[in-house]
């Protein structure tokens, strides 16, 4: 069963995250020093409240906090976590950029409640549990270059498109409610003014998923899906493959770690296998037939490299056979229905050198 040990995850964070930017900040002139005390980041936050109804509203004076200082200050565990992860992992620069950098930009926050709404949906248990590809491409989904007050993103009447860092939009009404590609997310503090840029605080993580885009298939990746599948820790996923191979030498285990074919696997989250163990009132993978699993992992996974632009179609529902024989259908918004239940892709588009893995948050059923 999932574990989930917040407060000492926390912790670890943002003593991870402070020395971060301390060496950032020492690798810099002594002028151009900042100043992370928490309580004169707090001050900010609380003085630069404003009524995000009120659009017309300009954008605050720039502040004397950096919007690291502020993330800090303000206790944004988890968005925090995210931007060291993918720094430690992929060197992408992102403390640096928001401790010390004096372009201006506009930063869309989750909250930590946000994040752990995200990680209960995936079945996951933080941040690290998921391939840092994919943290960085949600990160950039959150940023918007230059200096975006309210009244700038928040419409009087129509939506407002705004294009984000990672080349991926998203809309926003006069409600300031965010339609993103993959979520919907709400603005619940506007205008927060840091020294280089402005954030505005949402209660969900936006997630750019791109049903039905013309974006290609990612090129291969250097680990098999095999390797991606255990150091994202799906472990019931992985737990049904290593079962079906000691019961029926099924060699499935060999297949996504060696193999050089080409495969499409639909994963489902570990919370997906809990919801069907608690549905079937077993304890785990092991207390049904092995002949029956691997029919079922048959039913997630499809010969060759299928990207989500041809996966999810633009209008007309697609159907997608898969290694058993029996198909399933996918619409337009990204909803799988199989023979027996129904499913959505949550995440698309993660690169194995051996194929690509979209990851569903239900088991899917081939049987009614």
């Amino acid at each position: 069963m999932k574990t989930n040990p917040f407060n000492l995850r926390k912790r670890v964070v943002s003593l991870a995250f402070l020395t971060a930017m301390a060496t950032a900040v020492l690798s810099c002139d002594s002028d151009e020093s900042v100043n992370f005390d928490s309580e004169s980041s707090k001050l900010t936050l609380v003085e630069t409240l404003e009524n995000i109804n009120n659009t017309a509203n300009r954008a605050p004076a720039p502040g004397t906090t950096p919007i690291a200082g502020i993330a800090v200050g303000a206790e944004f565990t988890e968005l925090v976590g995210a931007l060291v992860y993918v720094d430690q992992e992929l060197d992408a620069g992102l403390v640096n950029l928001f401790s010390n950098g004096t372009n201006q930009h506009t930063v869309f926050a989750p909250t930590d409640e946000a994040f752990d709404a995200l990680y209960t949906e995936l079945g996951v248990d933080g941040i690290t549990d998921l391939p840092a590809e994919l943290v960085l491409d949600v990160l950039k989904y959150h940023v918007v270059e230059g200096r975006r007050a309210a009244n700038s993103v928040v419409p009087p009447v129509k939506s407002r498109t705004i294009t984000t860092l990672l080349g991926a939009t998203f809309a926003v009404n006069k409600d300031a409610l965010l339609t993103a590609v993959g979520s919907t997310a709400t603005i619940t503090t506007a205008n927060i003014s840091a020294s280089n840029g402005i954030i505005h605080v949402i209660d969900q993580v936006l997630l750019p998923i791109v049903p039905g885009s013309d974006k290609p298939a990612n090129a291969p990746g250097s680990d098999s899906i095999a390797t991606i599948a255990v150091n994202a820790n799906f472990t019931e996923l992985v737990a049904a493959l290593t079962y079906v191979d000691q019961e029926l030498n099924a060699g499935l285990v060999t297949l996504f770690a060696n193999g050089t074919d080409q495969y499409t696997v639909f994963a489902p989250t570990n919370q997906a296998f809990e919801n069907l163990y608690t549905d079937l009132n077993i304890d785990g993978i092991t207390d049904l037939p092995a002949t029956l699993v691997l029919d079922v992992l048959k039913y997630h996974v499809v010969e060759g490299r299928r990207a989500a632009n041809s996966v999810v179609p633009r209008v007309n529902s697609r159907t997608i056979n898969t290694l058993l024989g029996v198909s399933f259908s996918v619409n337009n918004q990204a909803v799988i229905t199989a023979v027996g239940n129904t499913s959505s892709i949550v995440i698309p588009n993660i690169s194995a050198s051996n194929g690509i893995i979209h990851v569903i948050d239900t088991v899917l059923l081939p049987i009614q």
